[in-house]
């Protein structure tokens, strides 16, 4: 990505900071999903894992910067806890924002004044998707705590997560036609539910 060597540059560490901190939203993110489906928040479970695969693309993107040598990195490991679905996802907005967003336009501005611009737009950019991410959990925190993740004003899409049945309603059926599994595993697709492309 950039034509000079990054060996020895502030922009170095940050790279290897945010290739060891996007690793670690994958794991944490992964096993945030298997809290929430434990907790029949399957929607809240698909939206954890599909943030943790863009996670793990940032990673490699980062990882793709890096030159061939070790190094020693200086950025702490989050230690974390398991909590509850909505502790959970109040450690991922804090994460996104203050881990995401906030320190790749901080890493952007120092590429930017190393030299390394091409650097400096992928951070940019990957703090767009920080703050999406932030945004997203952000939303789903606030329809568990108001009771409205299956219940709406206006009709919404909802999709059946097992088998991909979709009817449009304020609320999902009680009970898949397609598949016969209850409602907790529908989401409502304008909630910002993207699937990986195939």
């Amino acid at each position: 990505m950039a034509t000079q060597s990054i060996k020895g540059s502030k922009t170095e560490q940050y790279i290897l900071n945010s290739y060891l901190s996007e690793t670690q939203a994958y794991a944490r993110y992964i096993f945030y999903a298997q809290v929430a489906d434990k907790e029949s928040y399957f929607p809240v479970g698909v939206i954890f894992r599909e943030t943790a695969d863009n996670e793990m693309h940032h990673a490699k993107v980062f990882l793709k910067m890096l030159e061939n040598t070790e190094m020693t990195a200086s950025t702490s490991v989050d230690a974390g806890f398991l909590g509850t679905t909505t502790a959970n996802l109040e450690v991922a907005i804090r994460e996104e924002s203050v881990g995401g967003y906030d320190y790749y336009m901080e890493a952007a501005k120092v590429a930017h004044s190393e030299g390394f611009d091409d650097i400096a737009s992928h951070f940019e950019a990957i703090a767009t998707c920080e703050k999406i991410h932030h945004d997203r959990f952000q939303k789903f925190l606030d329809m568990i705590n108001n009771g409205t993740l299956w219940k709406r004003e206006k009709p919404v899409t909802w999709k059946c997560l097992v088998c991909g049945y979709t009817e449009v309603g304020l609320v999902p059926p009680t009970k898949c036609p397609g598949c016969d599994h209850p409602y907790q595993h529908y989401i409502a697709i304008e909630d910002g539910y993207a699937p990986a492309p195939l």
